[in-house]
């Protein structure tokens, strides 16, 4: 089976985006396409890296785009431009390891599976592994009850059918956290996500990339999941990708600062279960909880996930 792989590029440095590219051209089971987005077109230094790779390369097909489009734009411009049935993503500062295509067709095959996704292993800005993830869930029926309160499924992981994206209407144009609109959507549409716990991938975390985001995640993917319950008891939803309400409550600095707050009492709980420290950590969960509202659906969320997940794990 043919794979065709897509990545948007916007700011990432461009030794950065050489490691990417050069990740995916050392696959063991290499893609026949590679369709690469300039999401940027003031970046002159990428423009030139990737017309290179361009006129170098027969697999890799360069997109320029005009403006700026998003992510969520550009990934459905590439997508749609896709020749293959088989669609792996891929992230623009990430560095794709020499068997993951391999590895993940093979599962995507053998569990009849629409949308597979691999575990990571974190490095610095500099290249540096500073650890790896925690174990995720593998089985798509538990994935399916674990995914309308969080996902374990890791983006520029994931090897998916084209079908499958056409089907539930590509990416949406959302603030942040468009994958887990379009996994929420797949698995109301009945389609199979699984997982593999195999380190398929370095993935780089940026200097800004966890706690400044923190509320504007958790607004977004509360607004997500609300759709989610709307298509289940309606079979369809209200998205608008300029929701008034939506935004102003991204933009209320005085209640992320707050649920900021919580997120710190909230981390520092997790780091003392991590240490066994159990009544610390009780004691932090309390305080993130009554921070807040937010902070108080964002633990029960949390917990929520966690006993579905504890839960199947002692029935197996």
């Amino acid at each position: 089976m043919e794979i065709s792989v897509v990545m948007s590029v916007y700011n990432e440095r461009p030794e950065q985006v050489q490691q990417a590219i050069s990740s995916i051209l050392r696959q063991t089971y290499l893609p026949t396409e590679f369709i690469i987005v300039l999401d940027d077109p003031n970046q002159s230094d990428l423009k030139a890296l990737l017309q290179d790779y361009d006129r170098q390369t027969d697999i890799i097909k360069l997109v320029l785009n005009r403006e700026n489009i998003g992510l969520a734009a550009s990934l459905n411009k590439a997508i749609e431009l896709a020749s293959n049935e088989l669609i792996a993503r891929m992230d623009a500062d990430d560095i794709s390891e020499a068997r993951r295509l391999e590895l993940e067709l093979d599962e995507l095959k053998r569990r009849h599976l629409d949308l597979v996704s691999g575990n990571i292993a974190y490095m610095d800005e500099n290249g540096i592994v500073t650890g790896g993830k925690s174990i995720i869930p593998e089985d798509e029926r538990l994935i399916a009850k674990l995914l309308p309160y969080g996902s374990t499924i890791i983006h520029p992981t994931v090897l998916m059918r084209k079908s499958a994206i056409e089907q539930v209407g590509g990416y949406r144009l959302l603030p942040t956290a468009e994958d887990y609109d379009l996994w929420l959507r797949m698995i109301a549409s009945g389609l199979k996500i699984g997982s593999i716990n195999a380190q398929v991938l370095k993935y780089r975390l940026r200097d800004n990339s966890m706690t400044s985001n923190a509320w504007k995640t958790y607004i977004v993917s509360r607004y997500i999941q609300k759709l989610y319950a709307q298509r289940k008891r309606t079979g369809h939803d209200t998205f608008k990708s300029d929701d008034y309400d939506l935004f102003a409550k991204i933009n209320d600095e005085p209640m992320r600062q707050k649920f900021n707050r919580g997120q710190y009492h909230f981390e520092l709980a997790m780091y003392a279960l991590r240490n066994k420290k159990i009544g610390h950590a009780c004691y932090r969960i309390i305080k993130a909880m009554f921070t807040t509202k937010n902070n108080f659906q964002f633990v029960i969320n949390y917990l929520s996930f966690r006993v579905i997940w504890f839960a199947s794990e002692r029935v197996r």
